[in-house]
């Protein structure tokens, strides 16, 4: 059942997990992951959370493994703009984060939902680099970095807008015009 959404109660969700986040990595769990997913953990960890929140409207103590998989193979594919590291990373970090979670007795169904995600890993990658699964601004930002283009360099994005824009202007006036 989802609960209603609050900016108050989101902000709740992401200090606890934070705090769950910081005990994980000093941890045995967090110590077995390779150096590519201890350094994309936290991010994969806050981002599950919050979407999980937002996006399915379930705190923590309501996840349960069809949210976890319409979360990881549609919604973080759809929303967030990261390379491939980051989905291969997803399963190996949710699953030792859930096992922790399990151990530490703070959330009930941790050993569901590790097994979940375990075994959905290979449809989470595939998924999070197929563009099928992209939202439009993630596909904008994926096509920009694609073509090396510095998403950090503000004229060079109004640049592009610009040429996108006209683009667009010009497609609706042939349209137009041919009706």
């Amino acid at each position: 059942m989802m609960e209603e959404y609050s900016e108050k109660k989101l902000e709740e969700i992401l200090n606890r997990v934070y705090k769950w986040s910081i005990e994980f990595s000093k941890s045995r769990f967090f110590r077995k992951l390779t150096e590519v997913e201890k350094r994309e953990a936290e991010f994969i960890i806050t981002s599950f959370a919050e979407y999980m929140y937002v996006y399915h409207g379930l705190p923590p103590e309501k996840w349960n493994e069809k949210a976890l998989e319409e979360c990881c193979l549609y919604t973080l594919p759809r929303k967030i703009s990261a390379g491939e590291s980051y989905f291969k990373s997803i399963s190996p970090v949710l699953s030792a984060f859930f096992t922790f979670l399990d151990e530490k007795n703070l959330l009930k169904n941790a050993l569901k939902l590790k097994r979940k995600v375990r075994k959905i890993r290979e449809r989470i990658i595939s998924n999070g680099m197929n563009p099928r699964y992209w939202g439009p601004a993630k596909l904008f930002i994926m096509t920009l970095l694609a073509s090396r283009i510095d998403i950090t360099n503000e004229k060079e994005i109004k640049k592009i807008l610009r040429l996108l824009h006209q683009s667009i202007i010009s497609s609706n006036s042939l349209n137009n015009f041919k009706t």
